[in-house]
């Protein structure tokens, strides 16, 4: 009878450790499946992984995967989400619907942006062009988009080198392309420890980010400013009720629920 109790608390135990695990365990799994994915580019093509590049705000962002060739630079973020996923390009949150269960996560088009543009001032290249956005789902997802997208490629993770490889036409001289990537090499960490530090580091600095950047945006809000790009807010009336919008629409299309 005791034995039977001790294997039912192990079980217990080893189930409850599984199911806090689970998300960095799939997490772990699909990163070595797109790092596997992308080895296959080729000579052509540098891969980066897991790089942190300093931002305005005196912290970092991170960023999954970033290739590197002659044909354009190529700055990617992988989501390891099953289920429905729904968002159009214009929502601060996207949706994903696993049965009944439904969870908000940030716009990964706006998030991957924001690597961009910190990606191209440490590389001293603001007004660069050949730079391309592509978000990353797990094959286990399922989209649910009603529009295309227009300034990223949403795909899942099988189809990352045929997306890669519709760029084909030369936009980076080779000179170029050495001085990019000697610039992402000096962001290369190896030692284990200093990574660990550097990623506590990061956390830290997203978590002051956002709460400053919640301050902001209810302050805007109480004042009819549209935190995004300091236009007037009003109140609209929409299919699912009333919620405030920027008076910028179209070119700002943010939104607010009441």
């Amino acid at each position: 009878m005791e034995l039977l109790i001790i294997i039912v608390v192990v079980m217990v135990v080893a189930m409850t450790i599984l199911r806090v695990k689970f998300p960095a365990i799939k997490g772990a799994v699909g990163e070595r499946f797109v790092n596997k994915k992308l080895s296959e580019l080729g000579t052509s093509y540098r891969v980066f992984h897991d790089l942190y590049l300093p931002n305005d705000k005196g912290g970092t962002t991170q960023v999954d995967h970033i290739v590197t060739s002659i044909y354009g630079v190529f700055v990617i973020e992988t989501k390891h989400y099953d289920g429905w996923i729904l968002g159009s390009e214009n929502q601060k949150y996207w949706t994903q619907v696993i049965y009944k269960r439904k969870e908000k996560f940030y716009n990964p088009i706006w998030q991957n942006y924001g690597h961009i543009q910190a990606l191209k001032k440490y590389i001293d290249k603001e007004d660069f062009e050949p730079i391309h956005s592509i978000i990353a789902f797990s094959s286990q997802s399922t989209f649910k988009f009603k529009e295309d997208f227009k300034s990223a490629r949403v795909i899942q993770f099988p189809q990352l080198l045929k997306v890669i490889k519709e760029w084909n036409e030369i936009k980076i001289s080779e000179f170029e392309l050495k001085q990019i990537n000697r610039a992402l090499e000096n962001l290369i960490i190896e030692d284990k420890k200093e990574k660990k530090h550097l990623q506590k580091q990061h956390v830290q600095s997203l978590k002051t980010n956002l709460k400053d950047q919640r301050v902001k945006e209810a302050e805007s809000i109480k004042q009819n400013r549209c935190p995004k790009c300091g236009g007037e807010l009003s109140l609209k009336k929409g299919k699912y009720g009333s919620f405030y919008g920027c008076g910028s629409y179209p070119k700002c299309r943010l939104t607010r629920e009441i």
